[in-house]
């Protein structure tokens, strides 16, 4: 049974970036919502006809307005810089009782709460569930009733695993999950272009056997259950060549991984720094 479909209540989404349209897409492609629930606007409302032919049960509404008085969870999907003058604009017809879901990583709920008391859930997607893998992390203000937690559990499970965790969390663990794709692929890209160099192989076949290996390898970690440090033991044979390369990586990779979080754990900081004071709240609370 699709989640939802028993009373038909709207899901709103205002917004339709980057993250916000595959988050969207995949709740769709899942039947986690249906497109009958579905009621969306979008300062650009063009980039929403594709959108509309792939799904032609969805409403787009002509306002934020429109869209948040209707709905009994919305969705705001606009940049962080914008959160607070949507938010604005729509408290007049925003019923305490709807539940609010914000996808910004550098927007706390406390922030929220500042103009909003009502349920508050926070949630980071990751670009994967536009293949129904990866983890979405989830936390929520006490007002989120275990009825909606379930509700909001439910959805994003159908997209990939969810984590609820503490908000304090989550930019450590957005380096895992929304972050880390961008991160992998820089560091395979790094990976493959320097063992192209070293023989004449083409680039495209490089890429291709090693991103099979690469998938290969988490599923192999996944279904077995092995860690990290098991796995490169089955592999590395004595004196052998994944022995001395991974003898490399142990030595130095740990000093430029150390400087890879520091800088975007900083970059989590400044961004939460700037939307505390765009709240009116302290810079450090």
């Amino acid at each position: 049974m699709e989640i939802g479909v028993g009373h038909m209540d709207k899901v709103g989404f205002i917004g339709y970036g980057h993250m916000g349209s595959v988050m969207l897409k995949s709740l769709l492609a899942t039947k986690a919502i249906v497109p009958e629930q579905v009621l969306i606007t979008t300062q650009t409302k063009n980039r929403l006809h594709s959108l509309k032919d792939s799904f032609p049960g969805i409403e787009i509404a002509d306002s934020n307005s429109t869209v948040a008085k209707n709905s009994s969870m919305l969705f705001l999907c606009v940049g962080t810089s914008q959160v607070k003058s949507v938010l604005s604009e729509i408290l007049g017809v925003l019923s305490v009782a709807t539940h609010l879901v914000i996808i910004s990583g550098g927007l706390e709920i406390p922030s929220v709460e500042q103009l909003f008391d009502g349920p508050i859930t926070k949630l980071i997607p990751t670009i994967i569930s536009e293949v129904h893998e990866g983890v979405t992390l989830i936390c929520s203000n006490a007002k989120v009733s275990p009825v909606e937690s379930n509700r909001i559990g439910e959805m994003f499970t159908r997209i990939g695993k969810i984590k609820v965790i503490a908000e304090q969390q989550f930019e450590i663990c957005a380096d895992f999950t929304s972050c880390a794709p961008g991160l992998l692929a820089c560091i395979c890209e790094q990976f493959v272009r320097a063992g192209v160099k070293q023989r004449d192989i083409a680039y495209d076949d490089a890429v291709e056997m090693f991103l099979q290996t690469l998938y290969g390898t988490a599923k192999l970690l996944l279904q077995n259950g092995e860690n990290f440090g098991e796995l490169r033991n089955r592999v590395a044979t004595k004196g052998g060549a994944t022995e001395g390369g991974a003898a490399v990586l142990e030595a130095m990779l740990p000093a430029v991984f150390d400087i890879v979080f520091s800088t975007t754990l900083e970059r989590h900081e400044a961004r939460k720094q700037i939307t505390r004071q765009q709240f009116g709240r302290a810079a450090n609370v």
